[in-house]
């Protein structure tokens, strides 16, 4: 009979998936996308619940209103009334907007995500074509910037890089700094 631990050594390792119970504010004008976006969504399991606002100004009233509480928004760029980078500048100013920001937009200009990182976007991310590529992608995504406790990443202290942006385990003969 094996126990726990002789299972645990049999099995390879795995990636820690964020756990689920995830609240995401998507912040899209275009239905098609917001479609591709929810569908992708639907089927992650850290995923519980997906808000849906249609431009910055939207987003920013029902979190007012304590509609919704995110632990993560995804927010396109180019929107009418507040578009991406204004909703990112205002949450910048708020207390309680410490959850990631990703910027999920169809623009590939490498200024674009210039702005976006400087407006307090945790990454940016070139909306694909497919369900499946959207699937992937916000999998991947979800992963990165999610701590595997389920608590937003927070901002990192000056001249450290942030665990998120690490892949794997530290290379042989390199550490990293406390």
């Amino acid at each position: 009979m094996q126990t726990q631990a002789d299972l645990a050594l049999a099995s390879p390792p795995r990636a820690l998936a964020p756990p689920p119970g995830l609240c995401v504010l998507v912040v899209e004008d275009d239905d098609a996308d917001t479609y591709l976006i929810g569908r992708a969504l639907e089927d992650n399991p850290a995923v519980e619940t997906m808000f849906h606002a249609r431009d910055g100004i939207e987003a920013l009233a029902m979190m007012d209103r304590g509609e919704v509480a995110p632990d993560l928004a995804l927010i396109d760029l180019h929107m009418p009334r507040m578009d991406g980078f204004g909703l990112l500048f205002a949450l910048a100013g708020r207390s309680g907007a410490d959850f990631p920001k990703v910027v999920l937009t169809s623009s590939s200009s490498p200024s674009d995500a210039i702005r976006s990182r400087l407006r307090s976007a945790t990454r940016v991310v070139t909306k694909p074509d497919t369900i499946t590529e959207m699937y992937a992608v916000l999998k991947t995504t979800i992963e990165a910037v999610c701590q595997r406790s389920g608590a937003p990443v927070t901002k990192p202290r000056a001249g450290r890089t942030p665990d998120y942006l690490f892949v794997g385990p530290p290379a042989p003969g390199l550490r990293r700094l406390p």
